[in-house]
This record gives C-alpha cells, sequence and structure tokens, in this order.
C-alpha cells in the first residue's frame, strides 16, 4: 500500500505480540521541534501540555500525520479516533513503571485501542525504554493492586499481583522520532532511567470507532481516519485560536472527564 501502511509482515507481528518497535516517524530536525514546542508549555505552565490538540493547532495536525495514523489503521482498521494525547517524561533518577495493562482503567470497551509512543528524546536501552511481554495481549485483564508505590511513575501504582515470566520481556528502545505500537492489553513495563537527559514519550491512543467509554459520559475524541458510523464520543474540532479561552475550557472539560474515568469510584 502506498504512504505509511505497514507490511503485511509487521501487521501480523503485531497481531501476534501486541506489540511493534521500532517504526520510523520524525526526523531529527522535527523531533527536536516538537520536544521545543512541548518543552517552552511546559515552562509556562506544566499541565497546559495535556490535551494540546484540543488547544494548539500544531498538536491537532500532529495526531492527523499519516506517519502515525497510516501504521495505526493497518492495525485497527479504516475508521480510527484519537481518545488522548499525553507524555511520558522519565526524568534522571529512580522512577519506573510496574507491569500492568492499560485496558484495566481506561474504560475503554471493546478493547481495539493501540497506543502509539514516539520518542521525542533517546529512549535507548540507559533510558529506561518499555519492555513488552510478547502475546499478553491475548490474555484477559489480569488483577492488579494500587500500590500507590514511591518512584513509580503510574498515577495508581498498579502493579500486576500475578507472577509473570520476566525472561520473556523484549526490550523496545527507540532512537529520537522512532515510535512504537502497542496493543491495550499486553503487558508492559520500564526500569529507571540512569541517563542525565529526561527521556520524553508523547503518547497518543488510538481506538476503532466502536469503542465506546463505559464508566463516564461526555468522553470526547478525534476522527482522524474514515467515518464515525457509532457517535459513541462527543468529536473535537480543529481549534479556531491556539490557546484560545474556548479551547481552554474545552481542554479543562475534557480532563474532568478523563479523571473520573481513570479514578471513579469503582477504583476508590
Amino acid at each position: 500500500m502506498a504512504g505509511h501502511h505497514l507490511s503485511d509482515e509487521r501487521v501480523q507481528a503485531f497481531e501476534r505480540d501486541g506489540f511493534l518497535s521500532p517504526l520510523p516517524c520524525f526526523t531529527p530536525e522535527e523531533t527536536r521541534g516538537l520536544r521545543e514546542r512541548l518543552e517552552a508549555i511546559e515552562a509556562e505552565n506544566v499541565s497546559g501540555r495535556f490535551g494540546l490538540h484540543i488547544t494548539t493547532g500544531w498538536a491537532w495536525d500532529l495526531v492527523h500525520d499519516p506517519r502515525i495514523v497510516d501504521p495505526i489503521t493497518d492495525v485497527l482498521g479504516p475508521n480510527v479516533l484519537l481518545w488522548s494525547i499525553d507524555w511520558f517524561i522519565k526524568e534522571p533518577g529512580a522512577s519506573y513503571v510496574s507491569y500492568h495493562q492499560d485496558a484495566t482503567y481506561w474504560g475503554l470497551e471493546p478493547h481495539n485501542v493501540v497506543t502509539a509512543w514516539v520518542a521525542l528524546s533517546d529512549a535507548g536501552p540507559a533510558t529506561g525504554p518499555m519492555k513488552f511481554l510478547p502475546g499478553t495481549h491475548t490474555w484477559p485483564i489480569l488483577e492488579q493492586e494500587d500500590t500507590f508505590a514511591e518512584n513509580n511513575m503510574l498515577s495508581r501504582g498498579q502493579t500486576i499481583t500475578q507472577e509473570l515470566d520476566e525472561s520473556t520481556a523484549v526490550l523496545a528502545p527507540l532512537s529520537p522520532g522512532q515510535m512504537s505500537l502497542h496493543h491495550v492489553r499486553v503487558i508492559h513495563a520500564s526500569e529507571p532511567n540512569t541517563t542525565g537527559d529526561r527521556r520524553i514519550g508523547m503518547v497518543l491512543r488510538y481506538c476503532a470507532t466502536d469503542v465506546r467509554q463505559t464508566k463516564v459520559d461526555g468522553d470526547m475524541a478525534v476522527l482522524v481516519a474514515g467515518a464515525d458510523e457509532y457517535g459513541h464520543f462527543s468529536l473535537i474540532d480543529r481549534p479556531r485560536e491556539d490557546m484560545g479561552e474556548s479551547e481552554r475550557e474545552m481542554q479543562r472539560d475534557h480532563g474532568r472527564v478523563r479523571q473520573r474515568a481513570l479514578h471513579s469510584a469503582d477504583y476508590e
């Protein structure tokens, strides 16, 4: 296929393993520019980095970039929504991520959900890149314990309680501008960042249009490919003014809905 689509072999590898890494995405110059944009926003207000596709035209265009969306449609089908854009930033130090499944708390069903994780800095072996347990996306959702452990970067320190065979883990280092894809159920984790630079991941969560939010009302998404024949989410339009008041109000509404989904009474 034309564009930036995956080969049949790579689609089969994703279907077998539940992840795919590395994939080319942005040039070194583009990657530096994205990091500079992010860090400029952080310098003004760290919370402003969340939901940037709602408040800035450049992030809206970014989540539609065919270098990301074409591979996503290869594994999810032609009709795709962006559910969220977040940033997973591991500063140098002791922070880590325990083994978990993303699907546990998001409320998205069915699990036709894939994350594109784009490296905006070096995500080599010493930075604590993601490691995956291949094939575990075919497993059910496992029991997880909320540990709230110090240095665990997950919001609840959630950790799978079942004993896992870590000898099967596959490390997925990325160079700046490369990306990985992973299924919402695949088990993954990461170790501390032992370098002197922050490890910056831009995390784009996409879902097929048949997916619905089961935990809260009023969730929002962006149609990035095909058509939405289900209407399970309120669709977000391209921002008319970067950081405009109406855009920032929608960003705040979006954040409140997501917090209710991620920290609902089901898990309190």
